[in-house]
């Protein structure tokens, strides 16, 4: 099945580069890539896999998908064991730990607990909940795509080496599938007004927080922060009043 196959294609890329002992050679490689197009550009994409942008980006999913949505407070939590979990455990050196001033960073250099990369993971999870739970070859590409570029900035910044975003994609897919499989076993209660208005009210707090105080480690990607928590709650706000104006009697 076909959901398989991107977590699937993340283990096989992972066992090749382990085996052939490449994870030094592909993440001189890639971060090379920051230098030749632009830090501007990575750090924008980098963003995307910062926790609350990619729960605001969940925003409009409120009163349109309450299924998903209520999958999504499962993924949040297993996407977050998997990455917190394992970080401390395997206690990997990041590159510029281990290469020096040879790597080029982008935003804050960080030394320690590479292992799994925690940006790929929330991108591969929200992506891959996204992807299967809308179904549509089209709702793939569009959530693979930017999962996949927002994995791969990891490496452009520098802060995780090849295998750290690999483990990263494969987590948050299976995250994804795991959440979507609890949630239609508990529908019943996750669609329960109450608990629609909670998660709704908790992602309209990402979103707000995003368009003023909240400072992420990348300050060339600020605009497009704001703009992302600003437009999902002109979304939210749009929804609402639509759904208000349904109301009978009204």
């Amino acid at each position: 099945m076909r959901i398989w196959l991107p977590p699937l294609a993340a283990a096989l890329f992972f066992i090749a580069i382990y085996a052939t002992d490449s994870n030094r050679f592909w993440f001189v490689l890639v971060n090379g890539l920051g230098p030749a197009t632009g830090d501007l550009l990575w750090a924008n994409i980098t963003v995307l896999g910062d926790t609350l942008v990619a729960l605001a980006l969940c925003l409009p999913l409120w009163r349109r998908r309450p299924d998903l949505l209520w999958a999504l407070a499962f993924a949040v939590v297993l996407g977050v064991l998997w990455a917190r979990g394992l970080k401390p455990l395997a206690d990997v050196a990041r590159p510029a730990a281990v290469l020096g001033d040879a790597v080029h960073v982008i935003g804050r250099a960080y030394k320690a607990q590479a292992f799994p990369s925690g940006h790929a993971t929330t991108a591969f999870t929200i992506g891959g909940l996204i992807a299967m739970g809308l179904g549509t070859w089209r709702w793939w590409l569009a959530a693979l795509l930017p999962a996949s570029l927002v994995a791969l900035s990891r490496v452009v910044v520098g802060v995780h080496w090849p295998l750290d975003i690999l483990a990263g994609a494969f987590g948050g897919w299976l995250a994804a599938a795991a959440a979507l499989w609890l949630a239609r076993r508990t529908l019943k209660f996750g669609s329960q007004p109450w608990v629609q208005w909670t998660l709704g009210s908790l992602l309209v707090l990402a979103a707000a927080v995003l368009v003023y105080p909240y400072q992420t480690d990348y300050p060339d990607a600020l605009h497009l922060q704001r703009a992302i928590g600003l437009a999902c709650l002109l979304s939210a706000g749009a929804r609402l009043n639509r759904d208000f104006r349904r109301r009978p009697g009204l």
